[in-house]
């Protein structure tokens, strides 16, 4: 079993972190590898392809948090290698209660330099909803293990740490989201930045530090307190970075506070209604945190889950017409319950109109039951691999037609205006097609409904990220047309 030495100990306080250091066996590293990549999909945006994963228990996409349905992961992170070393570095008694994967594919650019000490949230601290809460008699150490799954090299964009920055706060400077913490990496800018206008970064010059990058092989971990300043350079290999994180916190450090409250969305937008702790070390006497040693699904919800990655992964052959309109409705109905919205109009809204008649038909339907009829239907399905597609594959796609013909730049214009003009309670006249969809105030929900009816509309897939892509209705229909190959960068 491995063990820190004194001078490990030593340099870990001093500079705070330490690593690479020779943890996890390569059986140990394929199992978490094989379920990362089963229970993912590969989506490209703007020639930039992109892993992108499920949270199970949230309900959301987003890298972060798998662990709470994927116990593979668990495992790992809850591991005695890791915990004993966590131990060594004082701090005895200790919850997991974060993890996040980081995927960082060829040509993908920066995570800038940061650093995490009020909160947990390093774009942009909500003091409204803080994620950590510190008592004020001791300040406990934020513990995080990083395991590499991928060779993390130089060229890669392995991590780098400012040695010793941990002592020291350093401020936040707002900044367009565009030149945010995470806009190099457009997966993390999805989750974390979303829609907002304004990102931060930090007051840090690392020419006046000591910084060295730590170069990590699959099985290796680094253990640092995100206090560190540390940052990863854009991947310019031709190699994927694949690497997972978990965060460790002592169990008198209120996780999530606004919970109490009855508010169940993080400043994220994830709903962490149903998130947990797990006790990995020591004891837990406070009783302020929700610590559970697994989740609270029943084995109907926990098939149904995976059935739905089974879909979502496109592991499987789906049908068309009715068959996939009943499997469609069946998950909403699963997630959501009895359909309360109001009545979509059948011409801006064909799509979600089809699908709010097979979902209310459902009425009465308890979710459990919807779960097992899902499961039973997915299940029935043939298995296949997974496909990428492209936007550029999909503007070129010969099958995108409008009642057998494809609408043009002012046909697609006028759809959009008047879809807008209903969904802000707007005159069509007021809205400026030139105008960033940003500037519209479109929530993530919004923008995904919007794009399901225009994928209705016109008859064929696009992509879930084409507001970023394409941020007006101008450059957007002149796209979706085929007048223009221009690619504009979110």
């Amino acid at each position: 079993m491995y063990t820190l030495n004194e001078d490990q100990v030593k340099n870990f306080h001093e500079k705070g972190w330490i690593g690479p250091l020779d943890i996890f066996t390569e059986a140990e590293v394929a199992s978490v590898k094989e379920c990362l990549e089963f229970n993912s999909t590969i989506k490209v945006v703007d020639e930039q392809p992109m892993m992108m994963f499920y949270n199970n228990i949230m309900n959301i996409s987003t890298s972060r948090d798998l662990h709470l349905f994927h116990k593979a992961i668990t495992d790992f992170f809850t591991s005695q290698k890791i915990v004993r070393l966590l131990n060594q570095l004082g701090e005895p008694d200790l919850l997991m209660w974060r993890s996040n994967v980081f995927c960082k594919m060829p040509g993908e650019g920066e995570i800038k330099w940061h650093q995490v000490y009020d909160s947990y949230n390093p774009t942009g601290y909500d003091e409204e909803k803080p994620t950590l809460v510190y008592t004020e008699e001791k300040d406990f150490l934020n513990l995080t293990v990083w395991v590499a799954l991928d060779n993390a090299t130089i060229e890669s964009g392995c991590v780098h740490f400012a040695n010793g920055t941990h002592k020291h706060k350093f401020g936040r400077l707002q900044v367009p989201a565009e030149e945010g913490m995470f806009a190099g990496v457009k997966v993390h800018k999805m989750i974390w930045q979303g829609g907002k206008q304004y990102s931060e970064v930090f007051d840090f010059d690392a020419s006046q530090w000591e910084v060295e990058a730590v170069p990590a092989k699959p099985g290796q971990i680094i253990i640092f307190t995100e206090r560190c300043m540390h940052y990863s350079p854009g991947n310019s290999s031709n190699k994927r970075r694949l690497g997972i994180n978990a965060r460790y916190i002592h169990p008198k450090v209120q996780i999530y506070p606004h919970r109490l409250k009855g508010d169940f969305f993080d400043e994220n937008y994830h709903n962490i209604e149903r998130h947990f702790c797990i006790l990995v070390s020591g004891r837990d006497d406070y009783g302020i945190n929700r610590v559970r040693a697994w989740n609270d699904l029943d084995k109907t919800e926990v098939e149904f889950q995976n059935m739905t990655n089974l879909v979502r992964f496109d592991h499987v052959e789906l049908p068309t017409g009715k068959q996939r309109v009943e499997i469609d409705s069946l998950y909403q109905q699963a997630i959501e319950g009895d359909c309360t919205i109001e009545e979509p109009d059948p011409i801006l809204h064909a799509r979600k109109y089809i699908q709010w008649q097979a979902w209310k038909k459902l009425e009465g339907i308890s979710r459990i039951e919807a779960m097992q009829m899902y499961s039973k239907l997915v299940a029935s399905l043939p298995r296949k691999r997974s496909q990428v597609t492209t936007l550029d594959e999909e503007n070129n796609d010969n099958n995108g037609s409008v009642n057998g013909a494809n609408p043009g730049v002012i046909e697609i214009q006028e759809w959009l205006v008047a879809y807008l003009a209903e969904l802000l309670k707007q005159e069509q006249e007021q809205i400026d097609i030139t105008a960033p969809f940003d500037r519209y105030g479109l929530g993530s929900l919004d923008a995904t409904s919007l794009i399901g009816d225009l994928e209705a509309w016109l008859e064929r897939e696009l992509t879930p990220t084409l507001l970023f892509n394409y941020p007006t209705i101008q450059i957007l229909a002149e796209s979706l047309a085929g007048k223009t190959n221009v690619l504009v960068n979110a």
